[in-house]
């Protein structure tokens, strides 16, 4: 089944009314048991929301706490398989947006408690759910969800030491420069030969922190898309922005061999402080962008080239 289908589904579940409910009858078909050869590329069925269930919000929080009920993760025929994991993990991901945050946790903390019964499906889980919610390159990719789950695998009770190692790094990293406070700073050096820092770059203006490599084929696009920018053009022209590029990389060389290809309108550096190495920022992969208000208070992390340009169209 593929992903828009399986949404529409949940989706249904969400808004459905009592009434909905109360006409839905199983068919022949329905009762029919699934093939021993297909159980592990099936999806778990969505949990009967009560009828006195009638608030979206309300029956997606039920949706997401009852998710896995129907799976006994001590079944490792499904719950070690990666195919069936991966998609039903996917649907109870999509339920997170329509239920209200302050639900989430005692939702999260409902699911992980069973999957924990078992140490390779417990893997599994979160191996899955660092793919979908913490790669770059994963349309699902959410930060807030993601600190959000491993603060609640962090208070699991009788989790061993070792599984908490990995978890207590990602949340560590995850919670750096996040929106709402102050950028970390750091020291650089431009490509006209002059030592800087970043608290002190561009007083009384917003700036856009770019870190970039320029042996990275998707960092040249995201500069090309920035240099091109109207919006960005238009910012900076009238002395509102100032962009910030550093490279982080280490590869002195390589760095004076590129940094003339840059705007020459940039402020381009590359870092003396060793970011990288003292894990200041998290730089999952290049290039990554912080938007900084005047104070360097972070106002956007990580943004694409389009919602930056949304968000600073809308201010």
């Amino acid at each position: 089944m593929s992903n828009r289908y399986i949404l529409i589904g949940i989706l249904a579940a969400v808004t459905c009314s009592s009434s909905c409910q109360s006409r839905s009858q199983p068919t022949d078909k329905a009762d029919k048991r699934p093939a021993a050869d297909t159980i592990v590329s099936s999806e778990l069925p969505l949990p009967k929301v009560p009828s006195t269930l009638t608030v979206p919000s309300e029956r997606a929080a039920y949706l997401l706490s009852h998710f896995w009920d129907a799976l006994d993760f001590r079944d490792t025929l499904r719950s070690r398989n990666a195919r069936f994991m991966e998609q039903n993990i996917v649907n109870w991901l999509s339920l997170f947006p329509h239920a209200d945050k302050e639900t989430l946790p005692r939702c999260i903390d409902k699911s992980l408690e069973p999957a924990a019964k078992d140490k390779g499906a417990f893997r599994l889980f979160g191996n899955v759910m660092e793919q979908y919610l913490n790669d770059p390159n994963s349309p699902m990719r959410n930060e807030d969800y993601y600190i959000l789950y491993l603060e609640r695998v962090l208070r699991l009770p009788g989790l061993a030491e070792e599984e908490r190692l990995r978890p207590a790094h990602q949340l560590e990293t995850a919670r750096k420069n996040r929106p709402g406070s102050v950028a970390t700073d750091f020291r650089y050096l431009t490509r006209e030969g002059r030592h800087g820092q970043l608290h002190d770059t561009a007083p009384g203006k917003r700036l856009l922190l770019l870190f970039y490599d320029p042996a990275c084929v998707h960092c040249t696009e995201t500069l090309r898309e920035l240099h091109d920018s109207p919006v960005l053009k238009k910012l900076t022209a009238g002395q509102n922005l100032s962009i910030l590029a550093v490279y982080t990389e280490g590869d002195r060389d390589l760095w004076e061999r590129t940094k003339a290809s840059l705007p020459s309108e940039w402020i381009v550096t590359m870092d003396t402080e060793g970011i990288v190495e003292r894990n200041l920022y998290s730089l999952p992969a290049m290039p990554i962008l912080y938007l900084l208000e005047k104070d360097k208070t972070v106002l956007l992390k990580d943004p694409s080239v389009t919602d930056l340009e949304a968000w600073l169209l809308l201010e």
